[in-house]
């Protein structure tokens, strides 16, 4: 074989491997926005500015809660999407200084997301900050993680989970929006995916047929 001809063989094999890597790149991309979208961005910049929260970290809780669908009711009664109690909700509302709330309300987006950003926010005080024990307490109660003596360790397998789903979801959005979520720069630098860390969580999302 020449030269001419192992030169050609050469560039023909790279730029196989340079569409294939666009293709993959470009698909990462497309399905990354397809399964993490950004919805009721005015409502949540809003709500984390008022309480002092993180945009990118609302929307990871909206997200692992409700999928963004502001009409869900989870089998305990949880309403819209940030999930939240009607019991809860009374007794947030008079808190807020509002006179009468309806279960109904809790189905309006600002109104639900308002609720569970002032509730994150009571959570985070509590604990000082800790946002683990914050987003423990907000998926299985305050009353569990003290039970526990505030150890992640003995929590529920489902809170543990939710925990470890909603930090990884933060930096999704972080890593998909940071300019409409308003990220930091230092945010940025220490939570911004690398391609291919954005490429196996997207991958996970994708239906498995075989799967039971």
């Amino acid at each position: 074989m020449n030269l001419v001809k192992k030169r050609n063989i050469i560039i023909a094999v790279l730029a196989i491997l340079i569409i294939l890597f666009l293709s993959i790149f470009f698909a990462v991309n497309y399905l990354a926005y397809r399964f993490y979208p950004l919805e009721y961005e005015k409502e949540i910049k809003n709500n984390s500015t008022q309480y002092s929260l993180k945009p990118a970290q609302v929307s990871a809780i909206i997200y692992e809660e409700s999928k963004f669908d502001p009409d869900v009711v989870s089998t305990q009664d949880a309403i819209g999407l940030m999930q939240i109690l009607p019991d809860t909700a009374n007794l947030l509302a008079k808190e807020l200084g509002i006179d009468r709330l309806l279960r109904d309300d809790l189905f309006i987006p600002d109104v639900n997301i308002k609720f569970g950003s002032y509730y994150f926010r009571q959570l985070l005080d509590k604990y000082n900050g800790d946002v683990d024990l914050a987003l423990a307490a907000y998926n299985a109660g305050f009353g569990t993680v003290d039970k526990v003596d505030k150890n992640i360790n003995n929590l529920p397998r489902e809170t543990k989970d939710f925990i470890r789903k909603t930090k990884t979801t933060e930096r999704v959005y972080i890593t998909l929006y940071p300019d409409k979520l308003e990220v930091s720069k230092e945010d940025l630098e220490k939570n911004h995916l690398s391609f291919f860390e954005l490429a196996q969580i997207v991958f996970k999302k994708i239906p498995n047929k075989n799967k039971n």
